[in-house]
């Protein structure tokens, strides 16, 4: 059940908000009889305090800088504070100020463990004013305007998660809207961010359903203004600052980014002091975007607040890890370098006549699991060509292939020799290639004329299977190259993701066109993209066919391996 702010505090909130805002005179506000019942916030008013499971809350955003949630993971399990910062953030966030004190052993999901310099009942003005904020959409659920990075920061914190609990404050109430006038007003009001990383337009559909790193696309951008606080602009209660000025940074290009490093301290600092420049020359009334100028998105009007290098929050940030107080950018590299998966083994390969199965051990990678492998089969000398088409004898085949797997079997393989390598990645990136395996031999693959048609429904060697109305379907994912078809055309499968059409089109994991072709990109633990032909053939460089007649229709089914010159 949601907890309320007391009368006395909600009195101190309403003067907040009103003072603001120039209206004068504050009312006294009343506490509901009868609070909502939990995850149903429908009672909840413009500046009460709700006590909410941060799992609760629906995100208002599609993307987060990945590196400020890694700053606040490195500080909260790798800092040097004498109290942990985790507990004075959440201390800040529940609208108590910072943190006073901590047992041993205190942990965030345990609040009798610790204590903050504001009792709940006595907070303030100046306490309440950072708390993250939400809106109440229809049925009462949560929309979080304010606090994204904190949230999923606490919720990937070994001792957070969704079912930790915290304060916030309510914005607005919608729930009397329908969905689609909810979010009308949620965009009138400015109050979501319907952008990607790339500028590219999100719906509210495609929003994130939780908090939690792996739910958000990453914006480098948004990351690097988030370090330039209060050095190029300074935080203000403007929902989505720091995304106004990284779309300004994306668009405008104010500075070249192409030799940013963001595993290097000395490069990341550079870009974060070249682009806080730009931001301090720019005319208080230029238009950064959105409509919004510079001066009313925080402009500072002077370089680090108009203090010497070796001073102000410059000098704080610019402190490396080996410092006794390390700086924002240090603590989220520190966190990163010990959480990247590390180089993998040398995998093993085992081959069979056209194919080769390689395995591997999963490999470190600190508190984030590994998501996913990039497995590459290169070929060490030339391929026997046989009178069957084959691709090019120096082609490598590349597989993205999703964890838990460790084994990958690579179909269709030309006669020849061949080595593989992997490349493990996880949330906070990739690791470095692994060692080649030993080379093995890889027979060739007789020619069986392989063929299926709808009575039979399958096709030798393609792994593929057939039903009277001509649909096949199959996984790639380390079990080889299948593939699924129907009458009209369209095929599916879990690692490629593709579907075609009587045209032969097919889809890839980012892109569709109508044309009968399309392409999609290749993404770690993700899928690969297959190209179709106007003329019902799906072709890619290797594969498994399957023949499916169907009302006289002769379609040529193909799901493929990708394969690089």
């Amino acid at each position: 059940m949601p907890r309320t702010l007391p009368q006395r505090s909600r009195t101190l909130m309403a003067a907040l908000l009103l003072g603001t805002l120039g209206l004068g005179t504050v009312a006294t506000l009343t506490a509901p009889a009868q609070p909502a019942q939990a995850a149903d916030y429908t009672g909840a008013q413009a500046g009460d305090l709700v006590d909410v499971r941060i799992g609760d809350v629906r995100p208002t955003q599609p993307a987060l800088g990945y590196d400020e949630v890694f700053y606040k993971l490195g500080r909260y399990t790798m800092g040097k504070d004498a109290i942990n910062k985790k507990f004075g953030d959440w201390c800040e966030a529940n609208g108590q100020g910072d943190v006073a004190s901590a047992k041993p052993g205190a942990r965030l999901d345990d609040p009798t463990s610790f204590t903050c310099t504001v009792a709940l009942g006595a907070e303030t003005a100046d306490t309440i004013a950072p708390m993250k904020t939400v809106v109440v959409g229809p049925g009462g659920t949560l929309y979080l305007t304010d606090g994204h990075h904190t949230l999923t920061s606490f919720a990937e914190t070994p001792d957070g998660g969704l079912d930790l609990h915290v304060r916030l404050r309510v914005l607005g109430n919608l729930s009397s809207l329908n969905e689609q006038q909810f979010w009308a007003k949620m965009i009138e009001n400015k109050w979501t961010w319907l952008r990607g990383p790339e500028g590219d337009a999100v719906t509210p559909e495609q929003l994130p359903k939780n908090v939690g790193l792996a739910n958000f696309r990453n914006d480098n951008y948004r990351s690097v203004l988030y370090f330039g606080r209060d050095i190029g602009y300074t935080s203000g209660s403007l929902p989505f600052q720091e995304f106004y000025w990284g779309s300004w940074v994306r668009d405008a290009k104010p500075v070249d980014l192409s030799g940013w490093d963001r595993g290097d301290l000395t490069s990341y600092l550079a870009t974060v002091r070249a682009l806080t420049t730009a931001q301090t020359g720019l005319a208080d009334g230029a238009v950064v975007d959105s409509g919004f100028t510079a001066a009313q998105l925080g402009k500072l009007g002077q370089w680090n607040d108009g203090k010497a290098e070796g001073k102000g929050e410059w000098s704080k940030l610019a402190k490396p890890y080996s410092d006794a107080k390390p700086g924002k950018i240090a603590y989220a590299l520190e966190y990163r370098a010990a959480n990247l998966p590390v180089t993998p083994a040398a995998p093993t390969v085992t081959a069979a006549a056209g194919e080769a199965t390689v395995s591997w051990s999963v490999p470190a990678s600190g508190d984030r699991p590994v998501t996913g492998y990039t497995v590459r089969l290169d070929p060490v000398q030339p391929a026997v060509v046989d009178s069957v088409a084959a691709p090019a004898a120096s082609a490598s085949i590349v597989a993205e292939v999703a964890a838990p797997a460790t084994s990958h079997r690579f179909t269709d393989v030309p006669a020849g020799e061949y080595t593989a390598t992997v490349i493990a990645h996880n949330l906070v990136g990739d690791s470095p290639l692994s060692p080649a395996s030993e080379a093995v031999s890889v027979p060739a693959k007789p020619d069986t004329g392989a063929s299926a048609d709808a009575d039979s429904g399958s096709s030798a060697g393609a792994d593929a299977s057939g039903t009277a109305d001509g649909t096949s379907s199959g996984s790639a994912n380390a079990g080889g190259s299948n593939a699924g078809g129907s009458a009209d055309g369209s095929n599916a499968s879990a690692s490629t993701q593709s579907s075609g059409s009587a045209n032969g089109s097919h889809s890839g994991a980012d892109a569709q066109a109508a044309n009968g072709s399309s392409a999609g990109a290749v993404k770690p633990g993700g899928s690969l993209p297959v190209t179709g032909a106007a003329d019902g053939t799906g072709l890619a460089v290797a594969g498994a066919l399957g023949i499916a007649i169907v009302g006289g229709l002769v379609l040529l089914i193909s799901v493929r391996t990708r394969r690089e010159a």
